[in-house]
């Protein structure tokens, strides 16, 4: 029989279904345990790293992207020329690097055809 065991989590005869109900059940009393001792501010933070991570643990979110969203990439000397007057070349670098991000790769491109559309 399925119920709600609030111990544990919601029931399931289905194993993998179970599996999930736990993971879930446990993933959100260490959420809630953690944010206990976080000032408010803080919360959000916390929210995005435990997302990242459960995401990155089931291999939906690409180490590359995440780096460099975390840095803005690795700046080396960009010899392509920057199209607009009103992007800082310091922004034009960092588009010019999405060119190495799967996701992102026609990004710069779009940029240098299309300067007036950003």
């Amino acid at each position: 029989s399925s119920g709600i065991n609030a111990e544990y989590g919601e029931k399931s005869n289905d194993l993998e279904e179970r599996i999930e109900n736990l993971n879930n059940h446990f993933t959100y009393s260490i959420y809630r345990n953690v944010c206990r001792s976080l000032f408010e501010k803080d919360k959000l933070l916390f929210s995005l790293l435990l997302c990242v991570g459960i995401l990155k643990g089931r291999g939906k979110i690409d180490d590359g992207e995440w780096r460099f969203l975390l840095t803005g990439g690795v700046a080396l000397d960009n010899p392509i020329t920057n199209p607009a007057e009103w992007l800082p070349d310091k922004s034009w670098g960092e588009i010019v690097r999405t060119a190495d991000i799967g996701a992102l790769a026609d990004f710069y491109t779009h940029v240098t055809e299309h300067p007036d559309s950003w």
